[in-house]
């Protein structure tokens, strides 16, 4: 059922996104297009209506911004044709961009063919967890590394903010950690998380190349011991 429901959400998420996409954000381009036209070609009498339309201009090209990113959001089309590390390596762009935060990110040894399911499972819980660490942990700066290997990917999400309590977040009603949870459990990863108050947060996803048997995939767990990574 879990597989079902997640499955059916990333179906829904990428017929939003194609709609998005290839409807509204591009009748709203034209409107831009045509309304800096009619900006350029005003008399310099009509001044204050040239501001005025050169104001609404902006605010509709911020608003095809603003579309085109929600798309990315829903579904990616980087993941689909330039690779898992290429999209992560996007998103990362993107998202420092537009929250204005420094996002260090380093990929090393990723295929550029991922199975699907891997590449989207991983996709998501970078946007997850960098969404909630920039709407919880206060931090500006974030590190993001994705290395692989013949047998495994490990992707690794690292902040210096206010960290929080593990037990009270994952007794409370948000879903955050368990949708990571979940997405990896369908492909046979594990999630780790380190966090401490006023200490920072790290988490740490890894996702194997073959598949595993049945009582390994159902090994996912979340943890707070502390690891390293090289």
């Amino acid at each position: 059922m879990s597989r079902r429901l997640i499955e059916a959400q990333d179906q829904e998420r990428a017929g939003i996104a194609r709609e998005l996409h290839d409807d509204i954000s591009q009748r709203l381009a034209l409107v831009a297009m045509d309304l800096d036209r009619q900006n350029h070609s005003l008399h310099a009498t009509a001044e204050e209506l040239r501001l005025g339309i050169g104001e609404t201009y902006k605010q509709v090209s911020d608003l095809v911004s603003d579309i085109h990113a929600m798309s990315h959001q829903l579904h990616s089309s980087k993941l689909d044709s330039v690779g898992l590390a290429a999209a992560a390596a996007g998103f990362c762009r993107e998202l420092s961009e537009r929250q204005r935060v420094l996002i260090d990110f380093s990929s090393q040894g990723i295929p550029k063919k991922v199975p699907e399911t891997i590449s989207l499972s991983l996709f998501r819980v970078l946007q997850e967890a960098l969404q909630n660490a920039l709407k919880h942990s206060g931090a500006k700066q974030f590190r993001v590394s994705l290395v692989g290997s013949m047998n495994e990917i490990q992707l690794t999400i690292c902040d210096e903010g206010r960290g929080f309590d593990v037990e009270r977040v994952t007794m409370g009603t948000g879903l955050g950690l368990t949708s990571m949870k979940e997405r990896l459990k369908l492909v046979g990863g594990e999630l780790y998380l380190d966090t401490q108050l006023q200490r920072g947060t790290t988490i740490h996803a890894r996702v194997p190349l073959r598949p595993r048997s049945r009582a390994a995939s159902a090994s996912t767990q979340v943890s707070q011991s502390t690891w390293r990574t090289t």
